[in-house]
This record gives C-alpha cells, structure tokens and sequence, in this order.
C-alpha cells in the first residue's frame, strides 16, 4: 500500500506545486476567469479520491482487460478516470489563468468541459429514462448507512456541487466580461492598409 500512497502523494505534490506557480495569475485573473479557474481545483480534488478510493494494489502478472496494478479492470479505470480528472482540474485552471481571455479561449473551454461531462450526462439520463433505479437507491442506501460510505457519499457530493456551481459561474461572468467593450471581443480587429 505504500506504493499508493507515494505516488499519490506524488502527483498531489506536482499538482500543488504548478497551482502554487500559477497563483500569482489567478490573482490578477479577472472575477469571472479566476471563478473558472478555481472550479478546476474541487474536480481535481474529486479526482485525487476516486483514485485514493478505488486503488486496490495487487502483485502480477497481470493480464488486460482483467488485472492491473491498480486491482481489476473496473478499480483500473476508476483510478486512470481519477487522474484524469486531477489532469482535466489542473488544465482549466491553468488555461483560465494564463491564456489570453478571449471568446476562442472561452470557448474551447466550455466545449472541453461539456464533453468531459458528456457521457455524465448520458448516464444520468439513461438512468432516469430506462434505469432499474430502486436497486441502484438500495445500494447507495445501504453504503451510505455506514459512516465511511456516508462521508464519502457526502463529500463526493459536495466536491461535485462546489465544481459544478463555480464552473456555471465562471463560464457566465467570463462571458458576459467579454460581451463588455474593451475586452477585446466585441471590438473589430484593426485591419492594416
């Protein structure tokens, strides 16, 4: 179990340290931008759990499509979707800050965004149209009666929440800030003669 716990420890180290780097930006982010940038950090936050909570180290040999070093082939996707939201965290938060605020940065950041939330959205409304829901609410009745199920039902929650209501924020002050003059979108570019 070490091995988890160093190379997560690891990345959170890498991580907070390009946040730390990048910090400087974000202070002098407009709201808007710095709100969208900050909505990156709970996703990661979101991310660096899934990996802590699904990683079930386990010695060779390994096969594809059954054992891994982060357990079976669902414990291996979960953890690589884990890091993936850490990456995905980190990206929004440095393209918010550093790139130059404009309606194409803006823009291919709600596009990363809503596909990165895409198949989310597919599930949910599958679920709701054609899903088999009361065993789906029995099991995370019966994990979340416990107390370590319970936290994890409720932080998971309120990470995705913080992330999701920081992000809608974001998107619309960053946009109605560039719909204003003197942002550099409404206005026409100068054409040289």
């Amino acid at each position: 179990m070490w091995t988890v716990w160093l190379i997560l420890g690891f990345a959170l180290a890498i991580f907070a340290a390009t946040i730390v780097l990048l910090w400087p930006d974000l202070r002098a982010a407009p709201r808007g931008w710095q709100l969208l940038a900050a909505s990156g950090l709970p996703l990661a936050l979101g991310g660096l759990g899934f990996a802590i909570r699904f990683w079930d180290p386990t010695p060779g040999p390994y096969l594809a499509n059954e054992l891994y070093p982060f357990g079976t082939l669902l414990n291996a996707w979960a953890v690589s979707f884990g890091f993936m939201w850490l990456a995905f965290g980190l990206a929004l938060f440095a393209f918010a800050v550093r790139d130059r605020h404009s309606g194409r940065t803006w823009l291919a950041l709600l596009v990363a965004w809503a596909l990165a939330w895409l198949p989310h959205g597919v599930i949910g409304i599958a679920f709701a149209v054609a899903g088999s829901n009361q065993p789906s609410i029995d099991l995370y009745r019966g994990w979340g009666s416990e107390w370590g199920g319970f936290l994890t039902l409720v932080g998971g929650s309120v990470v995705l929440l913080a992330h999701f209501v920081m992000s809608v924020l974001g998107f619309a002050l960053s946009g109605l800030d560039l719909r204003r003059p003197g942002t550099g979108v409404s206005e026409k570019p100068e054409v040289s003669a």
